[in-house]
């Protein structure tokens, strides 16, 4: 795992830590659940540590996943205009056609 900003990682690399921030936190919760399993009267200490452990990760996971949407949104915005672009000089040259054989 980086501590770089979201900004300047690639998307595998987003995707890499991401998977790995969630293993992680996937991993602590199971040995907060086998330990609340061996202790039950401790159970609410147990799992509040584990949340306060993984917090941390969580935070990080989520900004990373935060710029991973905000590139899929720049992506899909830069499509929808060229997609726009694209169909109004596709009419505009229907239209000078059409004009010309009349």
């Amino acid at each position: 795992m980086s501590s770089a900003a979201p900004e300047t990682l690639s998307n595998a690399e987003i995707a890499r830590e991401i998977q790995a921030l969630q293993a992680r936190a996937f991993e602590r919760y199971e040995d907060a659940a086998l330990q609340a399993e061996a202790d039950p009267a401790r159970s609410e200490a147990i799992y509040a540590r584990a949340e306060r452990e993984t917090a941390p990760w969580i935070a990080r996971a989520s900004a990373l996943n935060d710029e991973r949407v905000a590139r899929y949104r720049r992506r899909a915005q830069r499509w929808r205009r060229a997609a726009m672009s694209v169909g109004l000089v596709g009419a505009c040259v229907v239209v000078w056609m059409m004009a010309r054989t009349a």
